[in-house]
C-alpha cells in the first residue's frame, strides 16, 4: 500500500531559537496542494582520455519551495516571516530548524523523522484576491539528525524529536 501524501509532515520551528528545547512547532502546508523536498543532487561526469566516464557526487543540496503561504497573524510562523522578508533580515536571523515526520504506520507507537536547520527566505510579497502571498524557500543548511516523534506528541501537534534509533516493540 502506498504512503498518502499526509504521511510526510514538515514543521518549522517559529521561534527561529535554533535549539530543539524551545521549539515551537509549525506545521507547514496549510494552503498547499502539493509540497516537495527539492534534493538537487550535485553530480559532475567527466569523460577521460579512454572513452571512460567517471561520476563525482558532491552530494545535495535540499530545498523547499512554500508557496503559496499566506500572511496570517494568528499563525505562530507569520511575524518571523514577515520580518524577514520586509526588514530584508540575512544571515543568523533567518535560521530555524525544521522536523520531517514519516509515519509509515498509523499504529506506531513512534515515528521516524529527522531535524535539520534550514534558511528561511521569502521569495515575493503581495499577491491577488485571495489573500497576502509570503512564498518562501527553505535551504537545509546541515546538522541532520535522524530520530523520533512519539505518536501522542505529534497528534497534539508539538512532536517531541529524539534523536537516535525508534526503540524496538514501537
Amino acid at each position: 500500500m502506498k504512503l498518502a501524501r499526509k504521511a510526510l509532515v514538515h514543521f518549522l520551528d517559529s521561534s527561529f531559537a535554533n535549539t530543539l528545547a524551545s521549539a515551537t512547532w509549525f506545521k507547514v502546508g496549510i494552503d498547499m496542494e502539493e509540497l516537495s523536498v527539492s534534493l538537487n543532487p550535485d553530480t559532475e561526469s567527466i569523460k577521460n582520455i579512454w572513452g571512460e566516464s567517471r561520476v563525482t557526487d558532491n552530494g545535495y543540496e535540499p530545498s523547499i519551495d512554500a508557496d503559496p503561504y499566506y500572511a496570517n497573524p494568528d499563525e505562530t510562523i507569520y511575524p518571523k516571516i514577515r520580518d524577514i522578508a520586509m526588514d530584508r533580515l540575512t544571515g543568523d536571523e533567518c535560521k530555524t530548524l525544521i522536523l520531517e515526520v514519516i509515519v509509515e504506520d498509523t499504529e506506531a507507537t513512534n515515528h521516524l523523522a529527522y531535524v535539520e536547520e534550514v534558511i528561511v527566505k521569502p521569495q515575493s510579497y503581495g499577491g491577488g484576491t485571495a489573500g497576502v502571498n509570503i512564498p518562501y524557500n527553505l535551504s537545509f543548511n546541515g546538522g541532520r539528525k535522524k530520530g523520533y516523534v512519539t505518536a501522542t506528541s505529534l497528534t497534539s501537534g508539538n512532536p517531541t524529536f529524539t534523536e537516535g534509533a525508534i526503540p524496538s516493540g514501537s
